[in-house]
């Protein structure tokens, strides 16, 4: 299959002088901040997927008790989505692990929590970073189902509801990325991945073997070791995905999927009119830090701005980095927002009512 080169985005000598004055200062600024902070991420990265273990094994011991089961697989959920946030995504920028061999090692992480490492960088690093909120390029916002999100793609007489029946789906997110998300990216030519990568032929023999062991792990082995009916085994996985789901639902919306951002477009040339640093600052903002939650558990994701503006910079410093680059958006003009995260779900839902009622409209012309 033939790659598809790459949008382009407006050149400007101006802002490239800018950028690389943000980036020497906050390299500076990191510089001065303790090295010490960076032990405890690097804790994470064993601690997390230890706890996630033991709940499976105390699932495991108390399986003759239902409701102690699904409450341990409700917790994994949990922590699947912080392992994520907290962990996952730092190794995927190489802001924990410098060596090669060890980054490979820690990746398998994201493997043995149900997803797929490979297609998940791919889609990250290649086309979410690059142009981010950007319809036909954005993998990581990428709809095919009864959702439209970008303001400009087209819609469909369905979409005229999906206001509502929205909050049925979300729960299934991670059904949907563990089952049918990461398969439809390795087979289906029409994924905007398939654009830009062509697969090793290993990788798809890793995807099987991976997921095989996560529905052994989490289905096969309970009913096996513990004689507990394949019902409350398969229940078990379904509590998992829906507990963690809701919470990857505050983490990964909020930055981003919201109608306070702007969705630029490509145009027929191929260009997208806005340079890389305008286009990042129009397309993300951040999550107030109002609480322990968003603090602790949120990663990058709360400081999203700055995260996506100089990625190699983990979150432990992000406080400081989003400080110096509010104030580089108020000495240059750029637009720089932060919502708390009830206004980042208004405006995300207003985005979702936005697109509903165009569809509406588009069907009441066609009637």
């Amino acid at each position: 299959m033939a790659m598809e080169p790459f949008p382009s985005h407006k050149s400007d000598p101006d802002d490239s002088e800018l950028l690389g004055l943000l980036c020497r200062h906050v390299g500076s600024i990191v510089r001065d901040l303790p090295a010490g902070r960076m032990k405890i991420i690097k804790m994470k990265v064993w601690l997390l997927p230890l706890i996630y273990t033991g709940l499976y094994v105390l699932a495991l011991v108390f399986a003759h008790r239902p409701l102690l089961y699904y409450g341990f697989f409700s917790l994994m959920g949990f922590m699947t989505v912080i392992t994520f946030s907290s962990v996952i995504h730092e190794l995927c920028h190489g802001n924990i692990y410098k060596k090669q061999s060890h980054k490979r090692l820690a990746y398998y992480l994201f493997d043995y929590l149900g997803a797929n490492s490979y297609i998940w960088q791919q889609r990250h690093l290649l086309l979410h970073h690059r142009f981010p909120n950007v319809n036909g390029w954005d993998a990581d916002v990428e709809q095919k189902g009864p959702i439209a999100v970008f303001p400009a793609e087209p819609v469909r007489r369905v979409n005229r509801f999906q206001h509502l029946y929205i909050y049925l789906l979300y729960p299934l997110f991670m059904l949907n990325w563990l089952l049918v998300r990461d398969f439809r990216d390795f087979f289906s030519r029409s994924r905007i991945i398939r654009k830009v990568v062509d697969i090793p032929l290993v990788e798809y023999f890793r995807l099987f073997m991976f997921k095989a062991g996560y529905l052994t792990m989490m289905i096969i082995l309970p009913v096996l070791l513990t004689g507990i009916n394949l019902l409350q085994s398969l229940l078990g996985l379904v509590v998992l995905c829906v507990s963690g789901s809701l919470l990857a639902m505050i983490v990964l919306l909020t930055p981003h999927i919201n109608s306070g951002n702007v969705f630029p477009s490509v145009d027929e040339k191929g260009i997208i009119p806005l340079t890389w640093l305008r286009h990042q600052f129009v397309s993300v903002n951040d999550i107030s830090n109002t609480n322990w939650f968003i603090r602790n558990v949120m990663g990058n994701f709360n400081h999203h701005l700055a995260h996506h503006i100089l990625p190699r910079f983990s979150s432990v410093y992000a406080p400081e980095i989003t400080e110096a680059v509010k104030a580089f958006a108020l000495e240059h003009h750029f637009p720089y927002r932060s919502y708390t995260l009830s206004d980042s779900f208004r405006k995300h839902s207003q985005l979702i009512r936005n697109n509903a009622e165009r569809a509406a409209r588009l069907d009441d012309q066609v009637n």
